[in-house]
């Protein structure tokens, strides 16, 4: 058994390395992601854990890895507005759906006509790690400079490869167990996870803004302690309604964050009702008659962003803990290698549909494209798959240890290359021109006015000691029955 000194001394120095990472990312360019991971590989290898302790920390695998999801993905949802998503929903979407699901096929193809395993059990290997990790992602958004639109896009499509690397490799088994596939049975299973997992998330969110309205009075203080404690209630009831948990968490973060187009007592503005979700959103909030008075909501963000972080740095270690390989050669070697390089090869060939999210300045198109493209590193969702088989009484040779090889191979590619081709860009949104001429000096000339545009003049400054006149007041904002459509 650990000593306690040990491990205070242990989880001390994760969390200040995992800091000093991010910290320090645009002057090292090394995200936080490898380094931890090889550090719990140089602790499994150097035997400074007691004996027990890795079989100790693998049955502890589905606990952890729910408490990291919970945490990590409810602040993915929280730094979303859905303004930010509805504008990226489509190209993202097919972005997403389209490089999971060729690199699902390519990656099976390869596990096919190399390990020869069954056709079946290739795909399961190729859709387990079809996506980026769900944890990783936001690791790398949080130290990169990227537009929001590229933001945005990244977070949601690790959390729909996420769901899939789960989703179609379970189905995949339970068919193969079963020996039944129909097309019914895949369009239920696809269906009743997706939509009524975001369904069962907003469901709670609501919930809880009513909870919340009904308690603000005695819960204020505790806003953040009692929103986790729905957090993870949510999670384990989704997970035993045999929904997808990381979808119902991330769209519970994601109507929180946006509350307040469900509060009946907010007033809508003109503007706000410019856009197609909002004004669909209006007549809903009349009938449901949330109000938001009872939601901290900055005192939660800030909160769980450092919790995540804290997550986030102690999952990477785990995952590198997990690793065992004990049936490694040159084959599995050279298809965890190939692997990696097929996942970049496919980002690239699909980079073109998310080019309008990009910066059109060319160096910071450059950096900020090999940051899509190098997203690779690949998280626990593959390793949870890669124990699943032998769960099921299925003697797959070199599965396990394919899939953990792949896991590492693509997080070594991924920080080779933010390492070599990413470059301190400016700030997401300013474009950098080249020089022009330089202004000539003097007074400047006052710009020509045109006829009948003539304004007046700002009023004269106040003499000193003398106070300015006030500022004249902003028009008031229509009430809600003003803007209510006839």
């Amino acid at each position: 058994m650990i000593s306690p000194d040990l491990l205070f001394l242990a989880l001390a120095g994760i969390a200040f390395l995992g800091f000093t990472l991010d910290a320090l990312f645009h002057r090292l360019r090394i995200t936080s992601i490898l380094p931890l991971m090889l550090l719990g590989l140089l602790l499994l290898a150097s035997g400074i854990l007691p004996a027990g302790t890795i079989a100790r920390l693998t049955s502890l695998a589905p606990y952890l890895t729910a408490l990291t999801i919970a945490f990590i993905l409810f602040a993915v949802g929280l730094e979303i507005r859905f303004s930010e998503l509805q504008r990226v929903l489509g190209r993202a979407s097919a972005f997403a759906f389209g490089v999971q699901t060729t690199t699902g096929v390519a990656l099976g193809l390869l596990a096919f006509l190399t390990v020869h395993w069954s056709l079946l059990i290739s795909f399961v290997f190729g859709f387990a790690l079809s996506g980026p990790s769900s944890v990783a992602v936001p690791t790398l958004v949080r130290v990169a400079r990227m537009p929001p639109d590229m933001r945005t896009t990244l977070l949601y499509e690790a959390v729909v490869s996420d769901v899939l690397q789960l989703l179609v490799p379970l189905t995949l088994l339970g068919f193969l167990v079963a020996g039944v596939v129909t097309p019914v049975e895949i369009a239920t299973t696809f269906a009743w996870t997706i939509a009524g997992s975001a369904a069962a998330g907003v469901a709670a969110a609501l919930l809880w803004l009513w909870i919340l309205d009904r308690m603000r009075r005695y819960s204020a203080g505790y806003t953040w302690t009692l929103t986790v404690t729905m957090v993870l209630a949510t999670y384990g009831a989704a997970d035993a309604a045999k929904l997808s948990a990381a979808i119902v968490i991330f769209i519970f973060g994601l109507t929180l964050a946006n509350a307040s187009l469900f509060d009946r007592t907010a007033t809508i503005t003109p503007e706000g009702l410019a856009s197609a979700v909002r004004s669909r959103l209006y007549d809903l909030r009349e009938r449901i008659g949330i109000s938001t008075r009872g939601l901290d909501m900055a005192h939660i963000l800030e909160v769980q962003r450092e919790v995540a972080f804290f997550a986030s740095a102690f999952f990477f270690v785990y995952i590198g803990l997990l690793f065992e390989f004990g049936s490694l050669n040159l084959l599995l070697a050279g298809v965890a290698i190939a692997s990696a390089g097929i996942m970049l090869a496919l980002r690239l060939a699909w980079s073109p549909v998310l080019e309008r999210f990009l910066d059109p300045e060319p160096s910071t198109h450059r950096v900020q494209q090999s940051l899509l493209v190098f997203n690779i590193s690949r998280g626990l969702s593959p390793a949870v798959v890669a124990t699943i088989p032998a769960t099921l009484g299925l003697v797959i040779p070199g599965f396990l240890d394919s899939i953990f090889l792949a896991i590492l191979a693509s997080t070594v590619l991924s920080t080779l290359g933010i390492f070599v081709l990413y470059r301190a860009a400016p700030p997401a949104g300013t474009m950098v021109r080249s020089p022009g001429p330089e202004p000539a000096r003097g007074p400047v000339p006052p710009a020509p006015v045109l006829p009948g545009t003539e304004r007046a003049g700002p009023a004269p400054l106040a003499r000193t000691g003398e106070p300015s006149p006030p500022p004249a007041p902003d028009p008031p904002p229509l009430p809600n029955a003003a803007l209510r459509r006839p």
